[in-house]
């Protein structure tokens, strides 16, 4: 076992003392909380405190003093990286072009050329100033002052433009923060900047070293190494200093005067040395195997196809409406980084995470519901939002812009389980946070009294509404006319369903004809997963009786000749024949506007859950116990392990008492005569359909 001594991180197993101290936050690129663990190789007491002393003392150096620049050594040894692994990459283009017969062609060897000259161009001047190569531009003296003939400025200034394009791209400066980890580099803005123009200043290298890569050219034919190309002065020190300071460099570059950025720094420029404990070696290959891990990322154009695998990987635990909300919201995510120019999953930051928490405060409220702003780009949709803002301003009322706190979240949820989807399967990903975005949930004694639950006599006058008394006709707004008909669908049952059992919107707008059973005492409601919806949760799973005021006013009777007429829905009025459309939302838009004129001023917020919250509300006043109401409503009760592991929910007799306490508010409507919608009776399409997305 293990035993400590006075010596911080210092500990003996057996007689050996071992130094383990945990890594610092401040070096990012360890796993947090992970420790290191060295073997002084001594079992003296005295001997191991003072060398675990000095690698205390060291430890807090390097935690303090991070920030180091980079070395010379530290810089030639990224030069000859970068232009080995160009140099490997030319020589493959090389044989292949030697394979296909333009080994000697003397346009193979000027296109490196002028790529050279682009990548030394780069190097030289950086990356914020953006060279034109035209009269009077530093970057075209310093071409023609190397001895580069004028007739391939033009392609040179090609090639520099497409070359700062790729240094101006974030994914490059993450490939600089990578290959300035592994080669033990501390990563400062500074740091960044050299290694950016050593990365350059190697690719130019390997790119203008022709002698052996282009052998076979003559050389006389071209402008560049042609006899009577005039060449630019050197200064003998200078290239004597150049020469000795790297002796493998390639002859061509010692014939001709070097460029300014491959000279060495001077020794006067005083540059901190970094002292980092060297890290394992690694092999090469395993290197490579790393490397080629780190840079494996998904398109954002693809993001679509990667949210269809997440909703198939989710499979039964994701209702549809689950997956339609993930997929939106992967869709807007994907328009929020094509804003920002990110081009795949490794250049996302924190940033456009945040960038999408405030896109989320400027677009409509309604967005969804708009086949035309569904397909609107992320600045289209808040310039929406905008001219909302502004007409309301304009009008003195509330505008209808930006997202609820609770559908905030639920997005922030989808797009975690979006990003641990492309993380588990490997792609590149920085680590992010929702802390400061995703807005909080609002504790129990807030949520209490931020929903209305209507009394049954608040809820009385919409069945004295024309869906019972008599409509003028069966059509969506003859419905709400006062006449002599009254219809036997969706409209007429629903509701009293709603009021008596309080169940969630869908569990009822998606019963099956097969849901309804009959037993010792009455007729019973079987909720249950079925071909046309699943439910929530598993104590959603559950059997309800079916109300009394329901049977006498004919539900039965309706439930027979839906069946008879070869429905599988119970309420077939609420599907499209051509679209996949949400039942319980079809209802919310047919019903809530006849509410909305039966209940006028006192009308409520949430109308149709307020329902639910309004049965429970009921029985709770009555004496009912919360947990036969929870069974009642789906719900598991919290609290007493006794209601959640040890007891069965309330079984049909119990619901049957429980629900007596809710008083009868539906007996001033007269049972009519069944009358079913006369599409739904000739079985044709219903009138309210058109086309959608499927």
């Amino acid at each position: 076992m293990a035993v400590r001594h006075e010596v911080e991180n210092l500990i003996r197993r057996g007689n050996i003392f071992y130094w383990r101290p945990r890594v610092p936050a401040a070096f990012t690129q360890c796993q947090p909380g992970s420790r290191l663990s060295l073997s002084l190789h001594c079992s003296d007491h005295k001997k191991a405190q003072i060398i675990g002393r000095k690698l205390n003392t060291r430890l807090a150096e390097l935690k303090t003093h991070s920030k180091e620049a980079m070395s010379k050594q530290q810089l030639q040894k990224l030069f000859e990286h970068e232009r080995d692994k160009e140099l490997e990459r030319l020589d493959d283009i090389n044989m292949m072009a030697r394979r296909n017969g333009r080994g000697g062609d003397v346009v193979e060897m000027e296109l490196d050329l002028e790529a050279g000259w682009a990548c030394q161009l780069v190097a030289k001047f950086g990356s914020r100033v953006e060279l034109t190569l035209e009269s009077g531009c530093a970057g075209l003296a310093y071409l023609l002052n190397n001895g580069v003939p004028a007739s391939h400025i033009d392609a040179i200034g090609t090639n520099y433009r497409g070359e700062l394009a790729i240094a101006r791209c974030p994914g490059f400066e993450d490939g600089i923060r990578r290959l300035i980890y592994n080669f033990e580099i501390d990563d400062t803005v500074a740091n960044r900047q050299r290694a950016m123009s050593k990365i350059f200043e190697g690719r130019a290298a390997a790119l203008l070293d022709i002698e052996e890569r282009h052998e076979l050219v003559d050389k006389s034919q071209s402008e560049f190494t042609g006899v009577g190309r005039a060449l630019a002065p050197v200064p003998e020190g200078q290239a004597a200093d150049t020469a000795a300071s790297d002796p493998a460099l390639p002859a061509s570059l010692h014939e001709r005067p070097l460029p300014t950025a491959l000279i060495a720094i001077p020794e006067e420029t005083e540059i901190t040395q970094l002292d980092l404990t060297p890290r394992p070696a690694v092999t090469k290959k395993s290197a490579s195997k790393a490397s080629e891990a780190e840079q494996r990322v998904v398109a954002v154009s693809d993001f679509e196809q990667e949210c269809e695998k997440l909703i198939a990987n989710m499979g039964d635990e994701w209702e549809p409406a689950t997956a339609r909300d993930a997929m939106a919201l992967v869709r807007m995510f994907k328009s929020v980084l094509i804003e920002h120019g990110v081009e795949h999953s490794g250049q996302i930051k924190q940033f456009h995470i945040g960038q999408l928490r405030q896109h989320l405060n400027h677009i409509p409220t309604n967005w969804g519901r708009s086949s035309r702003m569904r397909i609107m780009s992320a600045p289209e949709l808040r310039n929406e939002g905008e001219k909302l803002r502004l007409a309301a301003e304009a009008s003195g009322t509330k505008a209808n812009v930006g997202l609820a706190s609770t559908t905030i979240r639920k997005h922030f949820g989808n797009l975690q389980h979006f990003l641990k989807h492309l993380k588990g399967h490997g792609f590149e990903i920085e680590e992010w946070t929702f802390e400061g975005l995703r807005p909080r949930k609002p504790k129990a004694g807030e949520v209490r009294g931020k929903q209305f639950k209507p009394s049954p006599a608040d809820i009385a006058p919409i069945f004295s509404s024309p869906l019972y008394v008599g409509s003028h006709g069966h059509l969506r707004g003859k419905r709400r006319q006062p006449g002599k008909q009254v219809f036997h669908d969706s409209l007429y049952f629903l509701p009293i369903l709603f009021t008596y059992l309080g169940p969630r919107r869908k569990e009822f707008a998606g019963l099956h004809v097969n849901d309804i059973a009959k037993d010792g005492d009455g007729y019973v409601i079987i909720l249950r997963t079925n071909s046309i919806r699943g439910l929530k949760n598993v104590q959603s799973k559950r059997l309800l009786p079916v109300p009394e005021e329901l049977v006498r006013l004919g539900f039965i009777d309706y439930v027979q000749a839906i069946k008879q007429l070869g429905y599988e829905a119970l309420f077939p009025d609420l599907f499209s024949d051509k679209t996949d459309n949400d039942p319980g939302d079809r209802f919310y838009d047919t019903f809530v506007p006849i509410m909305q004129g039966a209940l006028g001023e006192n009308m409520w917020d949430r109308a149709i859950h307020a329902l639910r919250h309004g049965m429970a509300d009921t029985l709770k006043q009555a004496g009912v116990p919360t947990e036969v109401i929870d069974d009642i409503s789906g719900r598991l009760s919290e609290g007493s392990e006794t209601n959640t592991r040890y007891t069965n929910p309330a079984g049909l007799p119990l619901m049957r008492s429980a629900l007596k306490h809710y008083p009868v508010i539906t007996s001033g409507v007269e049972r009519q005569p069944l009358h079913l919608l006369p599409w739904i009776e000739k079985k044709q399409p219903p009138p309210w359909a058109r086309e959608g997305k499927k």
